[in-house]
């Protein structure tokens, strides 16, 4: 008799893993434990993160088809998403950068794919668990690891596990205010707060408000987007350089609360303008690291996110493989 959650010889049957970011989401099917090495089975299927909600799940199901091998049905599916969010319900409470509000993700999901088991967490704290069993976080306790993408997430791991906090908000830096609250207008609805600063949707609104022509003076195209804010700072344009310079104060002031509360091990910042900006990060992280109690600030041990783009997704195949262990 096969175990729930298991085939025939008792191993894990085959896992579905989503990360759902604010623009694109990327699913991906694997066997096995993901801290035993995370190989999808076929490869990951990337697609613009649809905002309506029956929309999404329809596109996760033929998203589903690609990633998993012919004739395959996954025992269990783990998912990384933008919070704010309850991991005990599996709803999504407030998604400031997808607009979803009290929305059951993770019963729609299990629907879609005949009821098995499904946990959602918010992809900071899914990038974390990922990282910590399977990357830069391993013997590292606590770990710490930021997401700088679209917005800005974070997760925090203390003996493997993740810390969700009291009301499943710990570690939510990307909403501390830079200062007061008086600068830009956030997406949830506060002003100043972290992401709008070095998140790519603040980026690309301050690009906008720099160079609100379409062509800067020498006939290039002005910037729209965090990587070409930072090409440009780089061939030494003063407007692009000061936009990073407070993007880099606005991830210091995060890494800084994350080091003076936690007191971690180590610390990573993972995500797409993370891994793409690795000099910018280290720049942040000597800057946070500056702002707190030396006994902090001297030892924690800065990593580089050793799964790269694939931190969330292989958070996400973990809490699919628990999910998958926990049904049996």
């Amino acid at each position: 008799m096969t175990t729930p959650g298991r085939d025939a010889q008792g191993q894990l049957g085959v896992l579905l893993a989503l990360d759902v970011g604010g623009t694109k989401t990327i699913v991906a099917a694997v066997a096995g434990l993901p801290s035993e090495g995370f190989r999808p089975l076929r490869p990951p299927v990337r697609f613009a993160t649809p905002r309506d909600p029956a929309t999404f799940v329809e596109a996760v199901g033929r998203a589903a088809e690609e990633a998993l091998p012919p004739g395959a049905s996954p025992v269990a599916v783990g998912i990384g998403a933008p919070g704010p969010l309850d991991p005990v319900t599996g709803v999504i409470e407030h998604s400031t950068n997808l607009g979803w509000y009290d929305l059951p993700l993770a019963q729609m999901i299990s629907d879609r794919f005949g009821g098995v088991p499904t946990r959602l967490n918010d992809d900071g704290d899914t990038g974390a668990l990922g990282e910590a069993r399977a990357g830069a976080g391993r013997g590292a306790d606590p770990f710490v690891f930021l997401t700088l993408g679209t917005g800005v997430g974070s997760g925090i791991v203390v003996d493997g596990w993740i810390l969700t906090g009291a009301h499943g908000a710990a570690g939510e830096v990307g909403h501390l205010a830079v200062g007061d609250r008086n600068g830009p207008r956030c997406g949830c609805g506060r002003r100043n707060c972290v992401e709008t600063w070095c998140g790519g949707v603040g980026l690309a609104r301050r690009a906008r408000e720099t160079w609100p022509v379409r062509r800067l003076t020498d006939g290039t195209l002005a910037p729209r987007d965090a990587a070409a804010i930072f090409a440009l700072a780089r061939r030494g344009d003063p407007d692009a350089i000061r936009i990073v310079l407070a993007a880099r104060h606005a991830l210091a002031i995060a890494v800084a609360a994350m080091l003076s509360t936690l007191d971690p091990a180590a610390i990573s910042v993972g995500g797409s303008i993370g891994t793409a900006q690795p000099s910018f990060v280290r720049a942040a992280v000597r800057e946070g690291a500056s702002l707190v109690h030396p006994a902090t600030g001297r030892r924690v041990e800065f990593r580089r996110p050793e799964l790269g783009h694939a931190s969330v997704l292989v958070g996400a195949a973990v809490l699919a493989a628990e999910a998958a262990q926990s049904d049996r």
